[in-house]
């Protein structure tokens, strides 16, 4: 049996917009910090989000929206292991779920969560650049 994540991915606001769940990527196994969790945050550093954009140079998403889509193209390679799921979507078996909170103009920040069921355990909220899994407990 693997260790299933969920990767809930929002829009980037600017200004004082609250960000808005866009979608759900389910993993079917290695969904732990150390497998799912370094791969996701090690693929988000260095990114830049914008609204709008004039150049195609380096690692870029016009908000959100690109950002998640540019998520799943990085991870899902076949069939099997990754299964995309409309926003709002829990309950899925997953031991792990990773928010990615992008920010026009700003750093990509990560939450995540560690449990089962109706027992979650905040583990990291942070920059993904800060991310380190073996300083996590759950």
């Amino acid at each position: 049996m693997g260790t299933r994540s969920l990767t809930i991915m929002y829009d980037a606001p600017w200004g004082n917009n609250e960000p808005e769940e866009i979608a759900v990527l389910y993993r079917q196994y290695d969904g732990y910090p150390e497998g799912h969790g370094e791969e996701l945050a090690s693929f988000l550093s260095d990114f830049t989000v914008m609204n709008g954009y004039n150049s195609t140079e380096g690692k870029i998403a016009n908000r959100g929206t690109c950002l998640s889509a540019q998520i799943v193209a990085h991870f899902k390679d076949g069939v099997g292991l990754f299964y995309l799921h409309p926003a709002g979507t829990r309950d899925a078996g997953e031991e792990y779920k990773y928010y990615v909170y992008p920010k026009v103009g700003d750093r990509i920040r990560m939450k995540v969560e560690s449990g089962y069921g109706e027992e979650w355990e905040q583990i990291f909220d942070g920059y993904v650049e800060d991310f380190i899994p073996e300083n996590m407990e759950d």
